[in-house]
C-alpha cells in the first residue's frame, strides 16, 4: 500500500503500534538469545543488539528509546527474579537502569554513527558506510559487554576476576547478532516508519538505488539452498567427530559461496541470505551441542556478514565500469561508436571479411545543412537531427556492421560482406527513414587487402562531397 494514501486513522494506529512492535521484537530476540546460550552470560549471538541498532536508525532516539529501555528492563528483571539468591536493591538498579542504559546507549550510538557515515553527494560510498557499521558495531558491542560485566560486578553478581572472561564472549555474541540481522531489521523497521508517516533520516534511503548486477545468474533459492547444505554438512560432520575441527571447512566454503549471492543478487536478497544462513547456523550449533566450537563459528558468522555487505558494492563497480567504458567508446549524444573505437572495430571487421574473400562497403554519411539548422532553430534542433540520423542508420544496418560518429555531422558505417548493390539499398533505406533531417551519402567498395582503411574512408568521403555538390540529399559511389 502506498504510504501517501494511508488514512489518518491508520497512520495513528501504526504510530502507536511502532513502539509496541519494537518492544515485542526485542523480547523475542532476547528469548532467541537465551535459547542459544552455550555458557553463563554467553550466547552464540545476541539479536537484541540488532533490534536496538535498527530501531534507533529507523525511528530515532526519541521514539525508539522508551520501548528499547522498557524491553531491556523487562528482560533484565525476569533474569534477576530467576536467580536462586534473593535480589538486592543493587540487583534491581542494575536490571532496571544500568543494563538497559548501557545497551541502548551503545547500539544507538552505533546506529547514529553508521547513518552519519553516509555521504550526502550523488554517489554515496557503500564501502565507507559498511566499514562504519562494522567498526562502530564492534566498538558498541565491546562497550555494552564491558559496561554490562562491570555492572554485574558492582551488583554483586560477578567476581572481579571473572569480568574479562564474561565480557569477551558477551562482546562476540552481541557483535554476531548485530552483523547478522542489523541491516535487514533496519529495512523492515524503516518500512513500518514509512507506513506510519514518521520522519526518517535521509541516509536511510542512500543505497536504495544500488544497481542490480548486470547478470543475476539465476534465482536466490537454489543458491541459498546450496550454501545452507554445505554449512550444515560441515556442522553435522563436526558433531559426529568433535575432535576434528577441520571438518568445519564446508562452513567456510559456504561463506565463499555466499559472496556469489552478494555479487549476483540485489541488496534485499543479500541481506536476507545473511540473516537466514546465520540463523540456521546458530540453531544447528545449539541443536547439535557444538558450544565448544562457538568462537570459531561466531567468527564465521561475522565473516559471512562482513564479506556480504562489502560485496554489495560489486554491482556498483560493474555499473560504473560499464558506464565509463561506454563513455570512452560511444558518443554520448547519438550512441554511435566514438571515432577511435569505430576505427578499431572497423579495421577488425574489414580484415576478417577480406580474408574470407568478401567485399566491404564503406558509407560516409553527412547531415545536410547542420549549421543552417543550428542558426535558425537552435542547437537543440541540430542535436535532435543528429540523433535522428544515428537512429536511422542503426535501423538500416545489420548486426555485424560497424557504425560510428567521426565528428560534427559526419558518420561512417563499415559493412563487411556487402557489395555495391546492397550498399546502395542500405543508403536509400537510411534516407527513406528520415523525417526531418536530410543526409548525403558517399559509398566506397573495398576489395583490396593491401589498401589501408583510412584510404577506403577517403574514397567514400570523396564520393560524399560529390553527392553534396550534386545538390545534397544524394547518394554517390566512388
Amino acid at each position: 500500500m502506498d504510504t501517501s494514501l494511508a488514512a489518518p486513522a491508520e497512520r495513528r494506529t501504526l504510530r502507536l503500534a511502532a513502539p509496541v512492535a519494537v518492544y515485542l521484537a526485542w523480547l523475542l530476540a532476547y528469548a532467541a538469545a537465551q535459547l542459544m546460550a552455550y555458557a553463563p552470560h554467553a550466547s552464540l549471538w545476541f539479536p537484541p543488539a540488532a533490534v536496538t541498532f535498527a530501531a534507533v536508525a529507523a525511528f530515532g532516539w526519541r521514539r525508539a528509546t522508551p520501548a528499547l529501555l522498557a524491553a531491556s528492563a523487562t528482560a533484565s528483571a525476569v533474569t534477576v527474579m530467576g536467580h536462586s539468591t534473593p535480589a538486592s536493591p543493587a540487583h534491581w538498579v542494575a536490571a532496571l537502569v544500568l543494563f538497559p542504559v548501557a545497551h541502548v546507549m551503545s547500539f544507538g550510538l552505533a546506529a547514529r554513527f553508521a547513518l552519519a557515515s553516509v555521504s550526502h553527494g550523488p554517489m554515496p560510498s557503500l564501502p565507507r558506510t559498511v566499514a562504519a557499521f562494522l567498526v562502530g558495531g564492534a566498538v558498541a558491542s565491546a562497550l555494552a559487554a564491558w559496561l554490562g560485566a562491570w555492572t554485574m560486578h558492582w551488583a554483586g553478581m560477578l567476581d572481579r576476576d571473572a569480568i574479562l572472561a564474561t565480557a569477551l564472549p558477551w562482546w562476540i555474541g552481541d557483535y554476531a547478532g548485530l552483523t547478522a540481522l542489523g541491516p535487514l531489521l533496519m529495512l523492515g523497521l524503516r518500512r513500518l516508519a514509512e507506513r506510519a508517516r514518521l520522519p526518517l533520516h535521509d541516509a536511510l534511503y542512500a543505497f536504495d538505488a544500488l544497481p542490480r548486477p548486470p547478470h543475476t545468474g539465476g534465482r536466490l533459492l537454489p543458491k541459498l539452498s546450496l550454501v545452507l547444505a554445505l554449512a550444515l554438512a560441515g556442522l553435522f560432520a563436526l558433531a559426529a567427530v568433535p575432535e576434528h575441527e577441520s571438518l568445519l571447512f564446508p562452513v567456510f566454503l559456504a561463506i565463499v559461496l555466499q559472496l556469489w549471492i552478494a555479487h549476483t543478487q540485489g541488496m534485499l536478497e543479500s541481506l536476507t541470505s545473511v540473516a537466514v544462513i546465520s540463523t540456521v547456523l546458530v540453531v544447528a550449533v545449539a541443536s547439535l551441542g557444538l558450544g565448544d566450537h562457538a568462537l570459531t563459528l561466531q567468527f564465521a558468522m561475522v565473516t559471512l556478514a562482513a564479506g556480504s555487505y562489502f560485496g554489495l558494492a560489486i554491482p556498483v563497480l560493474y555499473t560504473d565500469n560499464s558506464n565509463l567504458r561506454r563513455l570512452l567508446t560511444h558518443d554520448a549524444m547519438t550512441g554511435a561508436c566514438s571515432r577511435a573505437f569505430f576505427l578499431e572495430l572497423a579495421e577488425q571487421s574489414r580484415e576478417s571479411a577480406l580474408r574470407r574473400g568478401e567485399p566491404v562497403a564503406v558509407l560516409m554519411i553527412d547531415l545536410d545543412n547542420l549549421k543552417t539548422l543550428n542558426d535558425g532553430h537552435g542547437h537543440a534542433a541540430g542535436d535532435h537531427a543528429l540523433v535522428e540520423v544515428a537512429d536511422a542508420c542503426r535501423g538500416a544496418l545489420r548486426r555485424g556492421d560497424v557504425f560510428g560518429r567521426l565528428g560534427g555531422d559526419e558518420f561512417c558505417a563499415v559493412l563487411p560482406g556487402c557489395a555495391a548493390a546492397q550498399a546502395d539499398r542500405v543508403a536509400r533505406t537510411i534516407q527513406a527513414s528520415l523525417v526531418r533531417a536530410r543526409v548525403s551519402i558517399g559509398i566506397a567498395i573495398d576489395e583490396n587487402p593491401d589498401m589501408a582503411l583510412h584510404a577506403v574512408i577517403d574514397r567514400a568521403d570523396t564520393a560524399l562531397y560529390a553527392a553534396k555538390r550534386a545538390g545534397r540529399g544524394r547518394i554517390a559511389s566512388a
